[in-house]
């Protein structure tokens, strides 16, 4: 009994600001005091994995040992960076791109002749974004030919990429999605592990868009070749400081094509933070145009 709750003692003020102080070094995202018992309690898995007496212990082995902190460093930012996310999330934003943004591209299509869209979800999570703005695009180009299209989705947490690579979800996660949208872009499956519930399988055509990878939003420059019309941050730029923003901003803008979009989250916001993009409406900017 005492092991089992050896892993409950609480960190120490000292322990604790050993990891925010890792976190915001290798992440940019700030831990407020009040994340303390959040951390001790996603760093509780790893100190069992390595049968730790307690979540002091690793961080300790953290400190004390080099190779063990190159080793897991990438699991635990895994483990406290955090991955909620919904298919259609804020889905004022989906509508202002088939409704507003994909028809300007199309005008600028006809005089250009270049039909391409590059849009990137830079903080994807399990992929729900991505696979959102995979099936607004398939909607909405469906029957328009010679589109070359490629949505880039990223997160910093390794596992959470695996499972969007995947995209398999359980019918809960699709509840956001239409029955219609459903039939057209996921097969059905048996879920093999036993459990008496289906699956749902992205289809191919919706993979087909998708190219997934880890970013870390703070290792620049990022490796795209190609400039980008659209940038999704959402709900992710609360977690860092005002010039951790201010930097990320500055690299956003450096991506985007001239007028491109960058969409960010309901509670987030570009005032006070970067004078680049022009507001829109609705958490929607966009980039201002070179002079």
């Amino acid at each position: 009994m005492e092991d089992t709750f050896s892993h409950l003692v609480q960190i120490s003020d000292e322990e604790f600001r050993f990891v925010k102080e890792l976190m915001h070094k290798e992440t940019g995202i700030f831990l407020a005091d009040h994340k303390k018992i959040m951390v001790q309690s996603r760093l509780n898995s790893r100190a069992r994995f390595h049968k730790m007496g307690s979540v002091s212990d690793y961080i300790r082995a953290l400190q004390a040992d080099r190779k063990f902190f190159n080793s897991e460093l990438t699991e635990l930012i895994n483990r406290i960076t955090t991955n909620k996310t919904d298919f259609f999330r804020e889905n004022h934003h989906f509508e202002f791109l088939k409704n507003v943004f994909f028809p300007s591209l199309e005008e600028k299509a006809d005089k250009t002749g270049r039909k391409t869209l590059r849009i990137w979800s830079s903080a994807s999570s399990t992929g729900e974004e991505p696979y959102s703005i995979a099936i607004t695009c398939a909607e909405y180009f469906a029957f328009k030919p010679g589109w070359d299209i490629k949505i880039y989705a990223s997160d910093i947490d390794t596992n959470v990429v695996k499972t969007a690579q995947e995209g398999i979800y359980k019918p809960e996660r699709l509840e956001p999605v239409s029955e219609a949208l459903k039939k057209k872009y996921f097969l059905r499956v048996k879920d093999l592990s036993g459990k008496d519930e289906d699956l749902y399988h992205a289809k191919p055509e919706l993979k087909s868009m998708l190219e997934f990878r880890k970013i870390n939003l703070l290792e620049t420059p990022y490796p795209f070749v190609e400039k980008m019309d659209c940038v999704f941050c959402r709900n992710v730029i609360i977690y860092f400081d005002k010039p951790t923003q201010k930097k990320i901003f500055e690299n956003f803008e450096r991506v985007l094509k001239d007028r491109g979009l960058l969409i960010i989250g309901h509670s987030e916001t570009l005032f006070g933070i970067s004078e680049a993009y022009k507001f829109l409406g609705h958490t929607i900017y966009q980039k201002k145009p070179s002079i």
